[in-house]
């Protein structure tokens, strides 16, 4: 009886013993990956594999630069004062020449504080009119500032000076999971072309107004004031001699009113 109590205690000892190992090694990779307490990682707040920031020069006025502003996160390191950094590119995903963008000197998480914005600006030139160009921000790597998790280390930008379709007016936003569809496309501005969406731009800049897809009153506001546009434009033409497209189609926008 009494060797078989023996073994039970040099059981119990083995998984504790174990346990405890685990547990050292477990608290000692994450200590070295998230929580290092001398180490701030700094990170951009979009998944580099999923979401680039898309820019065209068609949204702003004939020479101004364009002004870009990225969230960036902190973590590790407690912030008990301001962390200042810097930002550099990658020359390898990099494609945009250096003359065509700014980054700001130093860039500041005030403290106390775990997220923050930066700005950069971008340039217009020639080649954007034909070709799209890539710029990729990273972290520069200095004193107590690390990168942190591997698909945050990156601020993708595509760049150019042609028009483009918005996400806004392209993804399923509204319906069920098996039948979505466009509120955009559906309810309000119709089948997407350039040249619409150039005039919808058009009503937005006579109130200096960007619209980022979210605010549903300013789609509905815009895509009435292009209803209106299109009715002076048209006025008593018949049908077939309205307004057309790029693509030969005449332009008709759906919102009711």
């Amino acid at each position: 009886m009494k060797n078989g109590n023996d073994m039970e205690r040099r059981f119990l000892y083995t998984i504790i013993a174990i346990c405890l190992i685990c547990s050292f090694f477990s608290c000692g990779q994450n200590d070295l990956l998230t929580n290092a307490n001398d180490v701030s990682y700094v990170i951009f707040d979009k998944d580099m594999t999923t979401d680039t920031t898309a820019i065209s020069f068609k949204f702003y006025d004939e020479g101004e630069d364009a002004k870009i502003a990225l969230g960036v996160k902190v973590y590790g390191k407690l912030q008990e004062n301001d962390l200042t950094f810097s930002l550099g590119f990658d020359p390898v995903r990099t494609t945009l020449p250096e003359s065509q963008f700014e980054l700001p000197e130093k860039c500041v998480i005030k403290a106390g504080e775990l997220k923050g914005e930066i700005i950069i600006t971008l340039k217009n030139y020639d080649i954007l009119k034909e070709n799209t160009k890539l710029l990729a921000l990273k972290v520069n790597e200095e004193g107590e500032v690390r990168e942190g998790t591997a698909k945050y280390t990156r601020a993708i930008i595509s760049v150019t000076d042609r028009i483009f379709k918005p996400v806004w007016w392209s993804v399923g936003n509204i319906g069920n999971i098996d039948d979505r569809f466009n509120i955009a496309e559906t309810y309000y501005l119709g089948v997407y072309s350039d040249t619409k969406y150039l005039m919808f731009l058009d009503e937005l800049k006579k109130d200096d107004i960007v619209f980022d897809g979210k605010d549903m009153n300013i789609l509905r506001k815009y895509s009435l004031r292009l209803k209106n546009t299109l009715k002076n434009i048209n006025g008593d033409k018949p049908k077939d001699k309205w307004l057309r497209d790029e693509n030969g189609v005449i332009i008709e926008v759906p919102i009711a009113g």
